[in-house]
């Protein structure tokens, strides 16, 4: 695939798996924001194209292995959520939780906005419980149930349409919740700048909270405009 300005953020994440890395790197939105083209997206950022190009080229030819996204069925994707995100989020959360609350009382009275933060972080934290929740109690077994069908489309219930159909949304709105706190916690945190004096729990939080933000933009752009796309065409 040659990357040509036309392209959007979300399709070269689709082709180019590592260009997420590139993308957060100059801070370009790759979920949410994912329908830019690239022309608009540097002229936004102030950076030649043929400079961003090259950085995603070189990154992806180090990358062996990789399958094109959209190239893959609605089971291999559904485990794909399962084993990146899912696991990801459900191992990562109980780590950063307390190291959070212990950095607001130990430096909340000197850095104030760690105090924002950790509460911004509690309330991420219950989104993202039930963001889990419903996709793995609600969403996946739906789209099993159709794929057990085996193609037979007209046999697709009404119910099972509107079932996968209003956990997709609940899951939208849980997705666009997150995305917004993490762009704020960003801007808390000076993108993630541990202050010169901050302790090694502090450096720790930051570390994680970018590599979390950075993970949780991964699976709003896979949802967004590689898994979703797919099964709501597979119920048309």
């Amino acid at each position: 695939m040659n990357i040509t300005k036309e392209h959007t953020v979300a399709e070269i994440v689709s082709k180019k798996l590592g260009s997420d890395h590139v993308f957060s790197k100059y801070k370009i939105d790759f979920c949410c924001g994912g329908g830019v083209t690239l022309e608009n997206a540097c002229k936004e950022i102030g950076i030649e194209f043929n400079v961003l190009k090259q950085e995603i080229e070189a990154l992806n030819s180090k990358i062996s292995g990789d399958n094109d996204l959209n190239d893959l069925d609605i089971s291999s994707l559904t485990e794909q959520i399962r084993e990146e995100y899912h696991n990801y989020i459900e191992e990562n959360i109980p780590q950063i939780m307390p190291i959070s609350a212990k950095v607001a009382q130990v430096h909340g009275s000197h850095n104030t906005e760690v105090v924002e933060i950790n509460n911004l972080l509690q309330g991420v934290e219950v989104v993202l419980i039930e963001m889990l929740k419903n996709t793995e109690s609600a969403l996946f077994p739906a789209i099993k149930s159709v794929l057990e069908l085996n193609n037979k489309l007209d046999e697709i219930s009404t119910n099972q349409k509107e079932g996968i159909k209003i956990a997709i949304n609940k899951t939208e709105i849980a997705q666009q919740l997150v995305s917004d706190t993490f762009k704020e916690i960003s801007n808390l945190s000076a993108h993630y700048t541990v202050p010169a004096d901050g302790c090694n729990s502090f450096r720790f939080l930051y570390e994680k909270l970018h590599e979390l933000d950075h993970q949780l933009q991964k699976q709003v752009h896979f949802n967004k405009h590689v898994f979703f796309p797919k099964v709501l065409k597979l119920i048309a």
